[in-house]
């Protein structure tokens, strides 16, 4: 005898989200996403001013250009390592024993560590600097972790859309955390440290926030890996065992490690050639995070309806290379606005949509894994591209923006070959 459905259950089926509850958890997911954004972005206009100003003392007065670019990269890439190691574990962890937990456990880390980052800019010390990166880093799970719970909150047929929702909003973070992060790292106010203490505050805020309105969306499980140190390759391994989440995570790490070479050195890149400070690259960062967030909550959702998930890949894929490469063949500033609107509007395209065929195909057990190897792939992004941009800035400024370009076509050209357009979950 066939089951009759439940009261309501046709009607949920029809809205984006699992349950009037799911809709209110879902705003608590999208407003901690946020706040986590703004911390995470709020040093993209700090660090390269900071560490080439010859005004303050963190490197001797002789040191070259290209010692300190490659610092900057080491910074870069030590967050990036610690992300590959945490992103993982937190994703395993939330499995285990409920997103509720995870989230607050990394967010209470965070708060210390942009602390620690206050303290170093205080006493000019690169040590604590990257003290402060390690701990951020690890913490920054919780970007993988927000999109496991959107896909615990919401049904597959509208999971585009809610990821869109997702990054759109929080990309509303990326604007006010660049903003805030050009006007606070002034050194005549707080020594310099005021951006990482106010990133250290809406942490406080985010944990608050988590503790008092999140409502758990996965029944912890006992069969889940206990998030070990050696949790990241066995994850990444039980991933790659599915043909296709192989490959959607294969194009997306070529595409991540040429965004990393993008959003860490173009910030490099505009104060050796057109001597900016914090508080103008401030507001480039925060002008392309408008751009990000009008394609991830407006553009995304109009073209969902219209065009699969990998010609919308493609498309953005190769938008954004064509954009990075263009970056540096102007000579004057007023042309990078167009340029940076242009590469935000494909960069996003092709991430959002990344993550939405890897949840569709994922099956629902592995979520939490599958969304924490995919900030893996992030974590390597963020490893390999500063490692190389770093000596490649000091040599020629627009290097590293011309290879994010090759990585990203790269991608593009590996999705477009092996990739074929599958919604059916894959079994376990």
């Amino acid at each position: 005898m066939q089951q009759k459905p439940k009261k309501n259950q046709n009607l949920y089926e029809k809205t984006m989200f699992r349950s009037p509850q799911a809709y209110r958890t879902f705003l608590t997911v999208v407003f901690t996403y946020t706040l986590d954004l703004v911390g995470y972005s709020i040093v993209f206009p700090v660090l390269a001013p900071l560490l080439l100003n010859p005004e303050l003392s963190f490197f001797e007065p002789n040191t070259t250009v290209i010692t300190k670019t490659t610092v900057l990269g080491l910074l870069y890439a030590l967050f990036g390592v610690a992300q590959f190691i945490g992103a993982p574990i937190v994703g395993a962890l939330a499995d285990h024993y409920g997103r509720y937990k995870a989230f607050l456990g990394s967010i209470a880390l965070s708060v210390i560590g942009y602390a620690i980052m206050g303290l170093s800019i205080y006493e000019e010390s690169l040590g604590w600097l990257f003290v402060g990166r390690i701990i951020t880093g690890f913490c920054s799970g919780n970007f993988s972790l927000a999109q496991s719970a959107t896909a615990d909150l919401t049904h597959t047929t509208h999971r585009s859309k809610a990821f869109g929702i997702l990054m759109g909003v929080g990309g509303l973070g990326f604007v006010a955390g660049p903003l805030i992060g050009g006007k606070l790292s002034n050194p005549d106010w707080l020594f310099g440290a005021g951006a990482f203490i106010f990133a250290a505050v809406a942490a406080i805020i985010n944990f608050l926030m988590v503790l008092f309105f999140f409502v758990e969306t996965r029944k912890p499980t006992k069969d889940e890996t206990n998030g070990s140190l050696l949790s990241t390759i066995k994850d990444i391994r039980i991933v790659f065992h599915h043909k296709t989440l192989r490959i959607i995570l294969i194009a997306q790490l070529f595409f991540l490690i040429g965004w990393a070479f993008f959003l860490v050195f173009s910030p490099t890149y505009l104060v050796q050639r057109f001597s900016l400070g914090s508080d103008k690259i401030g507001d480039f960062f925060a002008y392309m995070a408008l751009w990000w967030a009008f394609s991830s909550m407006y553009l995304n959702k109009e073209l969902t309806e219209k065009f699969p998930s990998r010609s919308l890949i493609l498309t953005g894929m190769f938008v954004g290379a064509v954009a990075l490469a263009s970056f540096v063949s102007v000579g004057q500033l007023w042309p990078y606005w167009i340029i940076l609107a242009v590469n935000q509007l494909g960069g996003a395209l092709a991430w959002i949509n990344l993550g939405t065929i890897l949840s569709l195909n994922t099956p629902e057990n592995m979520q939490g894994r599958a969304m924490g190897v995919s900030g893996s792939m992030w974590s390597i992004g963020q490893i390999i591209a500063p490692l190389v941009a770093g000596p490649l800035a000091g040599w020629k400024i627009f290097s590293p923006l011309l290879v994010g370009s090759l990585c990203i076509l790269i991608g593009f050209i590996y999705f477009l070959l092996f990739y074929r357009e599958k919604v059916k979950r894959l079994s376990r």
